[in-house]
């Protein structure tokens, strides 16, 4: 296999780069190849695929989410059993829950240059939770449920070396996302801190590769991007706004791309979500659909 694709995190286990080093609609993952045959995610691009596909059969796929740029490949291992959170399974196996977890509709997506036929339902074979080890022969890795991004977000630990796959933790530099229907802030923060807590000597992210110096300090800058945009939208708040007023700041995307709707569609998902818990601090009140900071 090719040496800049897959990369040894320990003996067996690979860090699987995906096409445009992971960033969106592709997704980075891992790869277990001991005893079984393991990916972590699937959404790496072809070429990936390919290549793994060529080094035998994969028996296991363990999704941390069921969003698209994570699950879209696993059609192409139709004999591997898939595993994902109890929270997400529903998610997966059905494309009404699927629209149902995200907000999203056929008018809204998901854009079809990206993933072609959209969402599928698929066959969840285990539903794993929160402290479960999965063995793998040589390889062991203990689920860690860190809600937030979706409901059923895992990210997967082996203790004895410190490397922890944190999935759509990303440290990306856009910051946390929370722009489906069933995101939730609060938990997503307090999963991150989980995560420094854990104290990992090797990070694997899906979207941002592999660090491997000043972890907690960067895990808290990026759970600082909840505060800096709650401060953002409490500067606008000095005079009464409407949500669309709002959303027309762009004030976590900054730019929305194409198709546009879409994205302001998660932009006003993110700012609702953060009003929601400002007016639970007392720090915001809503009169007539209009929201000012006291």
């Amino acid at each position: 296999m090719r040496e800049n694709m897959f990369t040894e995190l320990l003996p067996n286990l690979y860090f699987v780069e995906g096409e445009l080093g992971g960033r969106f609609p592709y997704c980075n993952g891992l790869m277990i190849d001991a005893e079984a045959k393991v990916l972590v995610d699937t959404g790496y691009g072809h070429d990936r695929i390919e290549e793994i596909i060529r080094s035998g059969q994969v028996d296991v796929i363990i999704n941390t989410h069921y969003h698209l740029d994570h699950v879209f490949g696993n059609k192409y291992f139709p004999q591997a059993k898939i595993w994902a959170h109890t929270l997400d399974a529903p998610a997966l196996r059905s494309v009404e829950q699927f629209q149902a977890y995200t907000g999203l509709n056929e008018t809204l997506g998901p854009d079809p240059l990206l993933f072609p036929g959209g969402p599928s339902s698929y066959e969840i074979d285990e539903e794993l939770e929160d402290g479960d080890v999965l063995w793998f022969g040589s390889v062991s890795l203990q689920v860690i449920h860190t809600p937030g991004h979706t409901p059923g977000h895992i990210a997967l630990f082996e203790p004895k070396s410190g490397v922890l796959f944190s999935g759509d933790i990303d440290l990306s530099p856009f910051g946390p996302w929370y722009g489906n229907l069933r995101s939730d802030l609060e938990m997503f923060m307090e999963s991150i801190r989980r995560l420094i807590n854990l104290k990992p000597k090797v990070l694997a992210t899906s979207h941002s590769g592999i660090v491997t110096d000043n972890i907690p300090e960067r895990l808290k800058e990026y759970l600082n991007k909840f505060e800096l945009r709650e401060e953002q939208i409490l500067q606008q708040l000095g005079v009464s706004k409407t949500i669309e007023e709002l959303v027309d700041r762009r004030i976590i995307y900054h730019r929305f791309p194409e198709p546009e709707k879409l994205y302001r569609f998660f932009e006003e998902v993110m700012v609702r979500k953060h009003l929601q818990y400002l007016i639970r601090q007392g720090k915001v009140y809503e009169s007539n659909q209009r929201f000012k900071a006291f």
